[in-house]
């Protein structure tokens, strides 16, 4: 069997990894946790429920009702999990069965806001949060090296907002969005030689949202994300090589290619609704256009040929958040949600680099007032994934047949991930 293999080959299959990877964040591979005080409540009224200036990432039209000039700073953290069970079959059918656990790493996920009015209609805002990331790191030796090792991604949004009041009961807003992204990637192709991709790149993005509270008790909220374009562009390296060779393609060295990719749109309905002193329900459904999502094709970054094709035939997918808090008295308030988070991965698209699956989040939180200008929110969320199959060979492009060498991983994914996070909110 002639073995043909590039370096730029190898690579693709870490930098496809940025826009692939997802575990226990979000379908896809989004964050939701860009508030403590939301996640308590299974991100239900995330757009509508303006407690405070952590709305603005969702529905920027909502800062007009968040209270006075004030500052939101928190952090989730995400626990380690994941378990895999399976094996590897190469082109003689020879197997190697073998295990993963605990290759989804703890996530560090920090955010901050800043809201004021400007006068009587106008309000504005800043913010800083991180709307997609990973950190997925399989064992050394494990039987889907040669597809995927480990995944360091990070993106971070900074955003500019600002909001109108028509009336006393309608805002609309507006968001503009500098998102910076930075990922380590690395595999390991045939058991062989080491590959490493580093990379970053910068895109602007927009949201625009309206709030409308319908009656003293009602409040309805309506946002739209636009998608984001990004070129990541990276330098590959091979390294800790046995090929002596330095014209074979496994040979020590770095090369450049580049991905462009697009992060996409999403709608988000949202309604908040106060039955009591005590109690307040709230219900939001998200739509994300995954369905742009039909191939990556990676290129050279010299001469713009395609180096390395994928098929995704990802879905559009639906996310359905319900909530509730309970006033206790004066200092203390509970809140219980659950989000049912549709994937658009299933088992005929299942990658390494995406272990991905519906899930089932259940959360409970509190809000603790410190002072008249202060108070604190704590976050939990349990976070089921269904079980999924994979069976993934090496990729081609339609006129390039796959190298069979790498094989196929066959095994199936059962995970579940621990989140935590707290808030604190100041009013000048």
């Amino acid at each position: 069997m002639q073995f043909q293999l590039s370096r730029k080959v190898i690579l693709a299959s870490a930098i496809a990894l940025a826009s692939q990877v997802s575990f226990v964040q979000a379908a896809g591979y989004g964050i939701n946790e860009q508030s403590a005080s939301y996640l308590g409540t299974g991100f239900a009224g995330r757009a509508s429920n303006a407690i405070d200036a952590s709305i603005s990432s969702s529905n920027p039209a909502a800062i007009s009702f968040v209270e006075g000039t004030q500052v939101s700073v928190g952090a989730d953290v995400i626990l380690e999990g994941g378990s895999f069970d399976g094996y590897h079959s190469d082109a003689l059918d020879n197997k190697t069965y073998g295990s993963a656990k605990d290759f989804q790493k703890t996530a560090f996920v920090p955010f901050g806001y800043f809201v004021m009015p400007i006068d009587e209609k106008w309000s504005f805002g800043l913010a800083g949060y991180a709307p997609y990331g990973i950190e997925l790191d399989y064992a050394d030796g494990w039987v889907g090296q040669s597809f995927g090792g480990k995944t360091s991604v990070q993106v971070m949004n900074l955003q500019g907002t600002v909001s109108y009041k028509f009336t006393d009961d309608f805002s609309v807003g507006f968001g503009l969005i500098g998102s910076h992204v930075k990922g380590e990637l690395t595999s390991k192709p045939l058991g062989l030689a080491d590959a490493t991709i580093e990379g970053d790149d910068n895109t602007l993005a927009w949201n625009i949202g309206a709030l409308w509270n319908v009656s003293d008790s009602t409040t309805l909220g309506l946002a739209y994300h636009s998608k984001l374009d990004f070129t990541l562009d990276g330098d590959f390296t091979i390294a800790n090589s046995p090929v002596s060779d330095p014209d074979s393609p496994l040979a020590n060295g770095k090369e450049n290619v580049n991905l462009s990719i697009t992060m996409p749109e999403k709608l988000l309905v949202s309604a908040t609704h106060k039955v009591d002193e005590q109690w307040t329900v709230m219900a939001d459904v998200t739509w994300t256009r995954w369905s742009r999502f039909e191939e990556f094709n990676v290129m050279n970054s010299e001469d713009s040929s395609s180096e390395y094709y994928v098929p995704m035939n990802w879905t559009d997918t639906w996310a359905l958040s319900l909530g509730t808090s309970y006033q206790l008295d004066d200092q203390w308030l509970l809140r219980a949600g659950y989000m049912f988070d549709e994937s658009p991965v299933n088992n005929d698209n299942r990658t390494v680099r995406s272990p991905d699956a519906n899930r089932n989040w259940f959360t409970f939180g509190a809000n603790w007032k410190v002072a008249d200008n202060m108070n604190v929110d704590f976050a939990y969320a349990y976070v089921k994934l269904q079980d999924g199959g994979i069976t993934e060979s090496k990729h081609s492009k339609p006129s390039n047949p796959a190298d069979a060498l790498f094989g196929t991983v066959h095994g199936n994914y059962s995970s579940s991930s621990h989140i935590l996070g707290a808030q604190l909110n100041y009013k000048f």
